[in-house]
């Protein structure tokens, strides 16, 4: 039997003949609305703002919220008795339910406040001997890459190495092979920091060719899955990296400030949370972070809620439903504005994220290309025309990058082009 089955039918309205998606659960009778209805039905999203930025900062669902709210109401309602004998079995409960959504043994998982987080606490953890190296892409996470730089700093003998990820890119074989001759023409590289996605240009990184490529070479492979979980079906144990830390209040739903970091059970011992607290010297991984002070652990215990709300739904339908949306919609705004998607090819394409080249002339009057106008255009965008939406810089040049996820519709990715022509217009 199908758990999920996406529907479609069109409806006539005011606003003439649309289509309407259904996501059905065979198994739980779950129901939903895809599109505006679920913006307005099942979150909290304004009303008159476009949102097509999921990648940045994710949005909660309204039952996911509840249950975050329930958990808050509740500690204050007895705080001592909270964090004294409730919070760590609801703190374990989640751990359990999140490695079995990401395919993790749950002794080798821990929850964290988000990817940076992770990295840096792997980072920090290793101890480094000159003629190390680590490395990472011209595509690594901005924060990711200051956490190196910084770590290099504190360890002068160390080096850092770039692997160039250059455009197009025609196939997975050409991203695996880059990284081999990089670490063919370096010596002594001691970590690998991929992404599994990068967040500049929605690139999927082919990891299962890859993680090979540094085993080959004796080198620890971090991955930064900061837009996988509820993005792409994970299986972190049988990918095989040393490290794989990913944020669960992306694409996955969960209140911010909620990731997980999973660590090969080899270096248990050595990778010690950020702040030295009460677990601090217990022998089991998940003791030493699960007490880390008096803190809010609410978004840890409300991820179970999100893994719920993902899994009631279908993450067939929501694959089915994205995928669809955002290849529509690149292609849509690609004719109307006259520039090329990305050069990507589509089997290293992120599943929910599409890159589109602004569109400018030699004499119009857009910023100088760098990464504080990209976020000077983001904040144009929301003031001007109430869109949020991406702009990063890859290979010179400014990109809108747009996501898609079960509340958006066509309708946000027309005001999108209009309001980007519209802005042309005006600087020309």
């Amino acid at each position: 039997m199908v758990d999920y089955v996406i529907l479609a039918y069109t409806s006539v309205t005011a606003a003439g003949i649309v289509l309407v998606w259904y996501a059905w659960n065979n198994r739980r009778s779950k129901r939903i609305v895809f599109g505006r209805k679920c913006k307005l039905n099942d979150f909290m999203l304004k009303e008159w703002v476009t949102y097509c930025n999921h990648g940045s900062f994710g949005t909660v669902p309204r039952k996911v919220i509840e249950t975050q709210r329930k958990f808050q109401l509740e500690r204050e309602s007895d705080p001592d008795c909270w964090y004294r004998y409730q919070v760590e079995d609801i703190y374990l409960s989640a751990v359990d339910k999140v490695a079995q959504f990401v395919g993790s043994d749950k002794e080798n998982l821990v929850l964290l406040d988000n990817v940076t987080t992770g990295v840096n606490t792997v980072i920090k953890s290793l101890r480094w001997s000159p003629g190390d190296k680590i490395l990472i892409t011209n595509h690594t996470y901005e924060a990711v890459k200051k956490t190196v730089v910084f770590v290099n700093q504190m360890n002068p003998e160390i080096d850092v190495v770039t692997m160039k990820i250059t455009f197009p890119i025609e196939s997975k074989r050409q991203l695996v092979n880059t990284l081999k001759e990089t670490l063919d023409a370096n010596e002594g590289v001691k970590l690998v920091i991929l992404d599994h996605m990068t967040s500049v240009s929605a690139l999927l990184m082919p990891l299962e060719d890859m993680i090979p490529v540094c085993r080959q070479k004796n080198v620890m492979v971090m991955v930064d899955g900061a837009h996988a979980p509820g993005h792409v079906p994970l299986e972190v144990e049988k990918l095989g990296a040393d490290f794989y830390t990913g944020n669960l209040h992306k694409w996955c739903f969960a209140p911010r400030g909620c990731a997980f970091l999973h660590i090969n059970p080899k270096y248990s011992d050595i990778i010690q949370p950020l702040v030295t607290s009460h677990g601090q010297f217990e022998p089991r991984l998940c003791d030493r972070f699960k007490s880390q002070a008096t803190r809010d652990y609410t978004s840890f215990c409300a991820a179970i809620s999100a893994v719920e709300f993902l899994e009631e739904i279908g993450m067939d339908a929501i694959t089915h439903y994205n995928t669809n949306m955002i290849e529509w919609a690149a292609d849509m705004l690609s004719n109307g504005w006259g520039t090329p998607r990305l050069a990507i090819h589509p089997t290293v394409r992120a599943p929910f994220m599409a890159l589109i080249k602004l569109p400018r002339k030699d004499d119009d009057k857009l910023p100088a290309v760098n990464y504080a106008n990209s976020e000077q255009l983001i904040s144009i965008f929301y003031k001007k025309y109430d869109i949020v939406c991406a702009f990063t810089v890859v290979d010179g040049e400014f990109w809108v990058r747009i996501s898609a996820h079960i509340y958006n519709c066509k309708e946000d990715y027309f005001k999108l082009r209009d309001a980007v022509l519209a802005l042309i217009t005006r600087l020309d």
